[in-house]
């Protein structure tokens, strides 16, 4: 869709001699950590540089020479918020879609489609399976269950997610963070709320193995446990035509795994590459010729800034799950995701405008989680 700009912001266009296309291509460029070419001057640009060219613009566009008067602030958003919003919520897409590109335990666990608004994405199932589809439109973790034949399609719905981001639009309006950070709370809210649904379907999914014994495992890795930890690779792999099979898990969760892999850091029996894995991720980065995927783990909720003995938020992916999966192709991802890609920032006056002088926004998009097994999996609960 091709925006229509008004006469303020083509003026802001040409008095900074630049356009849509160029600075959204700029803002898009330092989002994503990409080197900037800078034309005019034929040569790159720091990303100092093309942060201040961005905030100049941010501030220009929305009439604000003084970021510490409250009433301009107020006013040029008032004025102008809707047509900043426009421009930057194709940075937000952009980083988001990047987020999930970048990240290797989502592409191994993930079958992920983007959708046009009010579009439906059918995903064919070639086995029976069992679906679990998340609502969280209507309760953070409502899931509906049933089983489905072989041979059928399924539409994953979607659902509107929130994240607010007043504090930090009026943290880059001043100074305080620059573009980058800016995109990032907002991009990386979004992604931590997806991967929570992503999470909590993946760590119950192995209750709904029709066959638990030699799938699913439980206790301490140690020599006593290694048999068994063993025979639940050789099964994933035996039940999925000889596929190749990863073991998933948070960095404290495969760093257990040295416990039963036949290493030695003083003998000869643990190979350079190893060593090297261990000391720059944490755990062996190969298990018996299984390769080991890290699940990059977060805190379900905030810690405290103030008081004092409050208890640790919980963390989004169980540490103690160990997940080995089967490389399969799309069609085997037991996680379907459906994300209709595209970014609302919206003022929100209905509850008032300001909370402690700070105007309340939120970035809203729509989204769809749901895990169906159709094929075997494993887990294992340390």
């Amino acid at each position: 869709m091709k925006l229509t700009f008004s006469e303020h912001v083509n003026g802001v266009f040409a008095a900074m001699q630049t356009n849509y296309e160029a600075m959204n291509n700029l803002m898009q460029d330092v989002a994503l950590g990409k080197e900037i070419y800078d034309a005019e001057s034929d040569r790159i640009i720091s990303k100092k540089e093309a942060n201040d060219k961005i905030y100049q613009f941010s501030l220009k566009l929305l009439g604000i020479e003084n970021v510490h008067d409250k009433k301009q602030v107020r006013r040029g958003f008032r004025d102008h918020g809707r047509e900043w919003f426009d421009i930057i919520e194709d940075t937000i897409d952009a980083r988001i879609a990047w987020g999930f590109a970048d990240n290797m335990w989502f592409d191994e666990l993930v079958d992920q489609r983007n959708i046009a608004y009010g579009d439906r994405q059918d995903f064919y199932i070639e086995n029976d399976a069992v679906l679990s589809v998340a609502k969280a439109g209507v309760s953070h973790h409502d899931h509906v269950i049933q089983r489905l034949p072989a041979g059928q399609t399924i539409s994953v719905p979607t659902a509107l997610y929130v994240v607010k981001v007043g504090a930090d639009i009026n943290k880059y309006i001043v100074g305080q963070i620059d573009w980058t950070a800016l995109v990032d709370a907002v991009s990386k809210a979004f992604m931590v709320k997806i991967q929570t649904e992503v999470y909590t379907n993946v760590t119950s999914a192995a209750a709904s193995l029709p066959v638990q014994t030699g799938f699913v495992g439980t206790g301490t890795l140690s020599s006593s446990t290694k048999a068994a930890f063993d025979a639940i690779i050789e099964n994933v792999s035996a039940a999925n035509d000889g596929a190749e099979v990863v073991i998933m898990g948070t960095k404290s969760g495969l760093s257990k795994i040295s416990a039963i892999a036949d290493i030695t850091y003083n003998g000869n029996l643990i190979a350079n590459a190893q060593k090297d894995s261990v000391m720059n991720s944490g755990n062996i980065g190969m298990y018996e010729g299984t390769k080991l995927v890290e699940i990059p783990n977060r805190f379900a909720s905030k810690l405290p800034l103030t008081g004092s003995g409050a208890a640790l938020p919980n963390k989004l992916f169980d540490p103690t799950k160990l997940m080995i999966i089967p490389v399969v192709g799309d069609a085997g991802k037991f996680v379907k995701f459906v994300d209709e890609g595209d970014t609302l920032i919206l003022e929100k006056t209905d509850r008032g405008d300001y909370v402690s002088d700070i105007m309340t926004y939120e970035v809203q998009r729509h989204f769809g989680v749901a895990t169906v097994l159709g094929r075997y999996f494993g887990q294992w609960t340390l």
